[in-house]
């Protein structure tokens, strides 16, 4: 079960990840064709991830699958540091602004607004 949570939480937020450090130096009007690319990437390594993993787990064993998934973790790692030695952060950072995404009910119980900060 450790194993499983450690899996998760460095799995799970790749793509929250990827794609606020995407928007991060897209420029306003260069938002949605970034959205819809890294949705596009999503979806292809959806696609490709499980015809590999299954590939190899036929080829070689189950074990397979995992080295799948710590080869792509380790790419994305070595292509992050890379990427942030390539480019500096484009300006000064910005307070974060919370906003909850279930309703604005719930906005307004926990007695916030975008306006009041």
């Amino acid at each position: 079960m450790l194993t499983a949570f450690f899996f998760g939480t460095t799995s799970f937020p790749i793509y929250s990840i990827s794609a606020a450090h995407a928007n991060d130096f897209a420029e306003s009007d260069q938002r949605v064709e970034l959205s819809a690319a890294l949705m596009f990437f999503y979806a292809v390594g959806g696609i490709a991830a499980p015809l590999a993993a299954s590939a190899l787990v036929g080829r070689f064993s189950p074990a397979a699958m995992f080295l799948l998934i710590a080869a792509g973790h380790v790419f994305l790692i070595v292509f992050g540091l890379v990427r942030m030695r390539a480019r500096t952060a484009t300006g000064p950072r910005t307070r974060y602004v919370w906003s909850p995404r279930t309703s604005f009910v719930i906005g307004r119980l926990t007695g916030g607004s975008r306006d009041d900060r």
